[in-house]
């Protein structure tokens, strides 16, 4: 009878071995998933960090998309309004039109006419996923609009959204609700150049409240005078100039929409390349150590073979 044991050399080997290919896989997830720190384990300090600034970040993303759909609900005001106001100079060019000598007023008011259906079409239709700043519905009424600007975390890691609002009552065009409440359907009153009052409105709505019963409609006929169509001209310059006013407001907002997305998608960027500096692997180090891992999982595969044929032919001499 007679004991053997295993070869010490091959069993050194063997473990050695098995350290490598641990080693090897380790690396060659990192690799795979391009990060160092994947676990707590791996580093708790890195890790902690990380995952609260990721949470950050998507609050962030999700700003942003808030703040893309108010920006295009203030881009689609904003292109409805310039629409408006250049049908309102065509408006003002033909009642200027109408002052002049031998003009058929009938004519002139059938062109009007046309230029109202044009701007009703225009506010009508400057409306973004059913937000329209350019119109209130029967019922409604002007009220301030809040709007996602931008989200920020406090000391204690408490998410604070900081809001853009925006009164639609400064572009409110057309009011189905109370006709007062928009720029083209209240009435404007005042006195001519010659004395004459007026009280004058652009655009009927069927307002739910309409204007007084003193307030007439913008348009004319063959018996409108020069004095009335004066006063007509007065009523519509202030539309316009309330318009302008509601148009600097959009572009404002608009502005402001802007800025705070850029600043949105940089802070996510710096954010996104914190996170990274923290948690991700050098993957240049890594197939560094890869290719050395595997060169040496290599050679002690090799220094295996070698103890073992060396152990086989030992037990040959006891067969």
């Amino acid at each position: 009878m007679f004991s053997t044991s295993l070869n010490p050399t091959a069993s050194s080997a063997l473990s050695l071995l098995g350290g490598t290919s641990r080693a090897v896989n380790e690396t060659a997830t990192r690799v795979a998933s391009g990060r160092e720190v994947q676990k707590a384990a791996d580093n708790a300090a890195y890790w902690s960090i990380a995952t609260t600034m990721k949470s950050s970040n998507l609050s962030l993303s999700s700003a942003e998309d808030a703040q893309a759909f108010s920006a295009a609900i203030a881009d689609t005001a904003s292109v409805g309004m310039q629409a408006a106001t250049d049908i309102m100079a065509e408006i003002q060019s033909k009642l200027i039109l109408a002052k002049s000598p031998g003009v058929d007023k009938d004519v002139v008011n059938k062109e009007i006419s046309q230029l109202k259906e044009q701007l009703t079409t225009v506010v009508d239709s400057s409306s973004f996923n059913g937000q329209n700043w350019l119109k209130t519905g029967a019922g409604e009424t002007p009220t301030v609009q809040s709007m996602v600007g931008s989200v920020t975390s406090n000391q204690g890691g408490d998410v604070e959204i900081n809001m853009i609002d925006f009164d639609k009552g400064k572009s409110t065009l057309v009011a189905e609700g109370d006709a007062a409440d928009g720029v083209l359907t209240r009435s404007y009153s005042g006195t001519s150049q010659a004395g004459s009052s007026y009280d004058y409105y652009l655009l009927d709505a069927g307002s739910a409240t309409p204007n007084g019963a003193g307030a007439r409609e913008i348009a004319v006929s063959s018996t409108t005078t020069n004095d009335e169509i004066d006063g007509m001209l007065s009523a519509l310059n202030s539309m316009m100039s309330q318009m302008v006013d509601g148009g600097a407001e959009i572009g404002s907002t608009s502005s402001r929409i802007a800025s705070n997305t850029d600043f949105l998608q940089t802070l996510q960027d710096v954010t996104s390349i914190g996170i990274g500096r923290l948690v991700d692997a050098d993957m240049e180090e890594e197939a560094v150590r890869l290719s050395s891992q595997a060169a040496q999982q290599q050679l002690q595969t090799i220094s295996l073979n070698i103890a073992n044929a060396s152990m086989s032919r030992s037990l040959m001499l006891f067969a």
